[in-house]
């Protein structure tokens, strides 16, 4: 089921996550939205927060932006 309000706090994190990293790095340089739905694709799960940080790196790293 698609929630809007899930995606967008998972798109969120996942943000925070990469403003936090070190170094921190661009999230314009990710496709958040698609990463965030992987993440539940994989996990049946919005909740970011809780995460295993490897899943969290590996479904950013499977998304990058297009240019």
């Amino acid at each position: 089921m698609h929630d809007p309000q899930a995606l967008a706090q998972a798109e969120t994190h996942l943000i925070h996550v990469l403003e936090h990293s070190d170094p921190p790095r661009d999230a314009s340089r990710y496709n958040v939205t698609a990463a965030a739905q992987a993440y539940h694709e994989r996990t049946g799960n919005w909740d970011v927060r809780d995460a295993d940080p490897e899943l969290v790196e590996q479904v950013l790293a499977d998304h990058p932006a297009r240019d």
